[in-house]
Order: C-alpha cells, then sequence, then structure tokens
C-alpha cells in the first residue's frame, strides 16, 4: 500500500531479493570495510561490493576503502527516489578504483564513492 510509511523500504526490500536472487554470485563474502565511527561497512562476494552507511546524521562524498581495482557500476541505490531517496546520486556513473602502490601486489585500489545518511549502495564490477 503506497500509504503507509515504510512503503519505500518495503520496494527496495523486493528490489535486493530480486537482484540478490537473479545473481549467480560464487565464492565466500569477504569484509572490505568496517568503520564503527562512521558508520560504514562494505563487503563483496564475487563481483559485487554491498556498501552501507548506517550514520542517521552524515552523508560521506568521496568515501574511500579498499577494494579490488577496475570499475563499477551501480545496480542498486537506496538513495534513489524510486526508493524514496533524494536521488542525489548519478547512478549512470561508472566508478573506478584509485591506484596505490602500497596495495598494487594485492590487486587493490581506493574505491571513492558519495554515501548519503543512512543509504546502501549495491555496484557490479565491469572489468
Amino acid at each position: 500500500n503506497e500509504n503507509f510509511y515504510y512503503h519505500d523500504l518495503n520496494a527496495f526490500d523486493k528490489a535486493m531479493v530480486h537482484l540478490c536472487s537473479n545473481l549467480r554470485m560464487n565464492g565466500e563474502w569477504q569484509n572490505l570495510w568496517d568503520n564503527e565511527g562512521d558508520q560504514v561497512v562494505a563487503f563483496r562476494r564475487d563481483k559485487y561490493i554491498f556498501v552501507f552507511n548506517w550514520n542517521g546524521q552524515k552523508s560521506f562524498s568521496d568515501y574511500g576503502f579498499l577494494a579490488p581495482e577496475g570499475s563499477y557500476k551501480v545496480v542498486l541505490n537506496t538513495d534513489a527516489k524510486e526508493f524514496g531517496g533524494f536521488g542525489l546520486s548519478d547512478d549512470s556513473i561508472q566508478h573506478f578504483t584509485h591506484h596505490d602502490a602500497l596495495y598494487a601486489e594485492d590487486g587493490k585500489g581506493w574505491l571513492r564513492l558519495y554515501i548519503p545518511a543512512r543509504s546502501a549502495l549495491v555496484l557490479e564490477k565491469v572489468d
């Protein structure tokens, strides 16, 4: 019912269940980032990265964490207007990791994202 307070959260939940049930993910879940102070966590499985900002007051611009080097596209974003968000992110933009010589041997770079308060993103590695 569109008049219910949590209608948009239900729409996101359905989209996440649909996305995950159609993904063919292999391997184990890997924790990429866990910052209790910022209340931001990120983890990956296969070519997908899941990012959550649980902070109720802080949005982060250019927030960085280590991820496998490459480029990523947004496949799901709770900040999209269809989920009751403000639609502040341009989800058509491809995100690229930034090379860091300290982590190059491990194949990792810094992935920098805009992460609004109380939001979640799912990204897919495209290369």
